[in-house]
């Protein structure tokens, strides 16, 4: 009866008196205190209290809100309040019908004052107010989403009048908030009211803006350290989940609101949604700088010192709790940026482009914070968990941070490594192929996740396979079934391709039971098909998987090493004629594979290699041959002695061969054909120089009996060859010498004149083969007579030449050009070392003498010559020049033509300056 009383005097204090004021807040004060006092001591540990002890109906909260309203004294508004505060215990059902307009009068009065009971009221109603409507939410599942809103619009009031709270009150008071909502279920929708509150208040001025922004981040990240790691990680959960159901701007909010990860929950619940922001009552600018604020407070959260500094105290127990909840975030984190990321592609060319863009940097930051905070053995748990998500971009993101902590991380546990290597299993189920058809779309992100599973494969096999090869067997079998699929998509084979080199190098031995399936399949490849030309990295990827297995297996692959270099060699010719981007690296590999061929393999199995590929490439791949000469001439090159010597008739056999190349491809061009032939006497003249005297003296006879054919297109062959020859041997050379006086003396006097082309080659080309004859002759006898220190020219050998050599002067078969260019590059210096080498002076004047006749020849082309820059120059006068400094001078003659004249002035003031003596009495 005392309750029901005191409440009807309460009733008639509220009445209009024309009393004093100050005693009737005095007898509300009075009223509420007893029935606070009364209901402590009905319910001192808080709870329902029987109906025949207090009942319900007759406690009548509406009148206590009533005082609240009507009084503006703060003594009465305390005793409300906590009136209200113990009730709330007793009867939450009926005050939370009246609850809102409890804490809209706290927001806009006692939050604002700045005193120590005003914040002991306001904490004590909090905690008994709250626990009521916790309490309400357990027992009726019906009002639980009202319960939610409820809250939300408490905290709604809390966020709102914080400006107005002093500033030393403002964090424990939602401090106290939250941890009597529940920091795992409420904080983040205080953060979020926080977040909306500075988007739609920010100051107008951008330094202003700064400040109040990096004001009002410092005390967020000051309110979100008061709690413990795990609730701070639900709650930027709940923060991302909330991000995703907004729509991408304000217009599309009708058709894209809910379509989140709450999407699929009941109306009446996404008002608890709209109330923490709603689309339709915010501008788009309103809607971007909320969305900008709530990523960058995360990254911002993250890198703090305060809650890095929470991780880094976590004991096991609470790492392996977190696990889950960081596994969460990463997979909420991956969708939101999937999710920015297709808005910036639709946005690229609106004016919310670079919006779009900063937007999704912060959001990359957010998840490189996240990262670097996960300890190595719950990055491996997460990652694994990652692997298994629905969502494609999700399961390819963890493969690309699992790469990026391959790449950067050289210290790993046992534990560690041997978690890693499980992985392989989950990667390989993603490098296989869905069943089931698929659209375009989802094909090419199935593509680009194959890729990335093998890449992180091969890091894996790069980082721990030598001590965990078997596991490693899988890989190789499921990626040599990919580059052995025809209709396999070029980038994922590319990418087994070098997932394969890897794993071959590093399994070795247990790699050869798949030989018979994967060089077949890496043979196919490299053939000449249209689409590897098209694809520069396909091919630079089959090139380094060929480049691995040849340098780990070369002794096992012998079925297949014909095969392997003929396309090393094509690959090399087009590498050498391509002006790709990647035509570099693709010939320092060729380069690389070329070595390991010609250095590590036995000269009994890559000779009979090499004859075989020269014999397919000879006919029509003739382009090819300079890249298979290079690696028999390497081989040659490091070839002990005793191998040498028991493989010379093999070889002697080949080249002898090979240097028929020019006699059977003489309608070619000739100098597409002098190439191909350098590449094959290059290659001999590497192995003479490994041959002593008498092996190569048996050598050299069989190549003059050689170029005793029916054709003479051996003779040009022959010539350079030793021309060649000569030019490496030097001196030795001389030794042998003797032997071509004669046949270079006939072929000296045969080439000379109009009819020698006709005489020596059949083809149209008989100018220029007798030309480039003539300068294989002359250099080769020039280098001769230049090495030599034996006094090889004996007067039987030297008149068996002079005459020949002197008597090209006048041999002006070709062009002008052509003999202005034999006569001085070729002709002058071989006839002036021959005038050194001789061994008398008796033969000195025959030779000069000789010259000199020669210089009254009436052939403007012998006389007289207009060279190519326009000046005057007489081959005979020059050669006389040239040879005066070893022979007495001669006697010169008088010219009817003026520039002759002129040209034998110079050569007699030249005489005079070397002779120390004037010359002109002898005229």
């Amino acid at each position: 009866m005392l309750v029901p009383a005191l409440f009807s005097l309460l009733s008639r204090s509220l009445e209009p008196h024309s009393a004093d004021h100050t005693n009737m807040e005095y007898t509300k004060q009075l009223l509420l205190s007893c029935l606070q006092n009364i209901c402590t001591k009905l319910a001192p540990d808080g709870g329902p209290v029987a109906a025949d002890v207090l009942d319900e109906d007759k406690f009548m909260v509406e009148l206590v809100v009533q005082c609240i309203r009507a009084s503006d004294v703060p003594q009465t508004h305390h005793h409300a309040l906590l009136l209200l505060g113990t009730a709330a215990t007793i009867f939450p059902e009926k005050v939370l019908l009246n609850i809102m307009p409890i804490f809209t009068f706290m927001g806009s009065n006692i939050m604002r004052l700045d005193d120590a009971y005003s914040f002991r009221v306001i904490n004590k109603t909090v905690e008994m107010v709250i626990p009521a409507l916790i309490q309400a939410r357990r027992l009726s599942d019906d009002s639980s989403s009202h319960v939610d809103a409820v809250v939300t619009r408490i905290i709604h009031v809390f966020a709102d009048a914080l400006p107005h709270v002093p500033e030393h009150r403002r964090l424990p008071v939602l401090v106290q908030l939250v941890m009597t909502l529940g920091p795992a279920r409420f904080l983040w929708v205080l953060m979020l009211l926080l977040f909306k509150l500075h988007a739609t208040h920010t100051a107008s001025a951008t330094s202003e803006k700064d400040a109040a922004l990096e004001k009002d981040v410092d005390f967020w990240i000051s309110l979100c350290s008061q709690f413990e790691v795990g609730e701070q990680l639900a709650s930027l959960n709940h923060i991302l989940g909330f991000l995703l159901q907004l729509p991408e701007d304000k217009d599309e909010g009708a058709s894209k609101h809910g379509t989140g990860r709450r999407g699929a929950q009941k109306k009446k619940e996404e008002k608890m949604e709209e109330l923490i922001f709603s689309v339709e009552a915010h501008s788009s600018k309103e809607l971007r700088h909320f969305k900008f604020i709530s990523v960058s407070f995360m990254a911002q959260l993250l890198g703090s010192a305060s809650f890095i500094g929470k991780v880094a105290g976590g004991d096991d127990v609470i790492d392996e709790s977190l696990q889950q909840l960081q596994q969460k975030l990463l997979e909420d984190l991956l969708r939101y940026i999937h999710s920015v990321a297709r808005s910036v592609e639709e946005n690229a060319d609106k004016p919310t482009a670079k919006f779009w863009r900063v937007l999704l940097n912060k959001a990359y930051d957010v998840l490189d914070k996240v990262n670097s905070l996960l300890p190595t053995d719950t990055f491996i748990v997460v990652m694994r968990g990652l692997m298994g998500n629905e969502l494609p971009s999700v399961r390819r993101k963890a493969m690309e941070l699992l790469n990026n902590k391959l790449l950067h991380r050289t210290q790993w546990d046992q534990d560690q490594v041997a978690a890693l290597m499980q992985l392989t299993s989950d990667l390989l189920g993603v490098v296989g192929k869905c069943p089931g058809k698929v659209s375009e779309a989802e094909e090419a992100e199935q593509a680009i996740n194959r890729q990335t599973a093998l890449y992180s494969l091969k890091l894996l096999c790069r980082s721990f396979g030598s001590a965990h090869q078997e596991a490693l067997l899988p890989v190789l079998a499921q990626s040599v079934d990919i580059i052995s699929s025809p209709e396999e998509e070029k980038n994922v084979a590319g990418s087994a391709l070098l997932c394969i080199a890897e794993v071959v190098s590093t399994l070795k031995a247990l790699a050869i039971p798949q030989l018979p399936r994967l060089m077949p399949a890496v043979l196919a490849i490299l053939k000449d098909r249209k689409d590897l030309l098209s694809n520069e990295i396909f091919l630079l990827s089959a090139v380094t998987a060929l480049q691995h297995v040849i340098e780990t297996l070369l002794h096992f692959i012998s079925p297949y090493l014909r095969d392997a270099t003929s396309q090393v060699c094509r690959l090399t010719h087009l590498a050498e004629t391509s002006s790709s981007s990647t035509a570099t690296r693709l010939s320092t590999r060729l380069s690389s594979i070329r070595t390991t061929l010609a250095t590590k393999l036995p000269p009994r199995v890559l000779l009979p290699t090499v004859a075989k590929c020269y014999d397919d490439m000879v006919v029509d791949r003739k382009g090819q041959l300079g890249a298979l000469m290079s690696i028999l001439k390497e081989h040659i090159c490091q070839m002990e002695k005793d191998q040498l010597n028991s493989h010379q008739s093999e070889l002697t056999s080949f080249f002898l061969i090979a240097l028929d190349f020019r006699a059977e491809h003489s309608e070619d061009d000739l100098e597409t054909t002098a190439t191909t032939e350098g590449y094959v006497i290059d290659c001999l003249v590497a192995m003479v120089m490994k041959l002593s005297e008498v092996t190569f003296r048996t050598l050299f006879f069989k190549l003059c009996d050689w170029r005793k054919s029916d054709t003479n297109e051996r003779l040009l062959t022959f010539c350079r060859l030793t021309d060649h020859i000569a030019g490496r041997l030097k001196g030795l050379f001389v030794l042998f010498a003797g032997n071509l006086v004669k046949p270079f003396a006939d072929l000296l006097r045969q080439s000379n004149g109009s009819s020698a082309a006709d005489a020596l080659f059949e083809s149209g080309q008989g100018e220029q083969k007798v030309a480039l004859l003539l300068q294989y002759v002359l250099d080769c006898l020039h280098k001769i007579f230049l090495y030599d220190t034996q006094r090889f020219l004996s007067r039987e050998r030297a008149d068996a030449l002079m005459g020949p050599l002197l008597d090209q002067l006048e041999n002006t078969v070709g062009d002008p050009e052509t003999y202005r260019q034999r006569v001085t590059g070729h002709l002058i210096p071989c006839v002036g070392q021959f005038a050194v080498a001789l061994a008398d002076d008796t033969q000195w004047k025959t030779l000069n003498y000789q010259i000199l006749l020669k210089s009254r020849h009436a052939d403007a082309k012998v006389g007289p010559n207009l060279c190519v820059d326009g000046s005057i120059h007489v081959p005979a006068l020059v050669l006389i020049r040239d040879v005066v400094t070893v022979a007495p001078p001669p006697s010169a003659r008088a010219d009817e033509c003026e520039e002759v004249e002129q040209q034998v002035q110079k050569v007699v003031q030249e005489m005079e300056n070397i002779l120390g003596e004037p010359l002109q009495s002898y005229f």
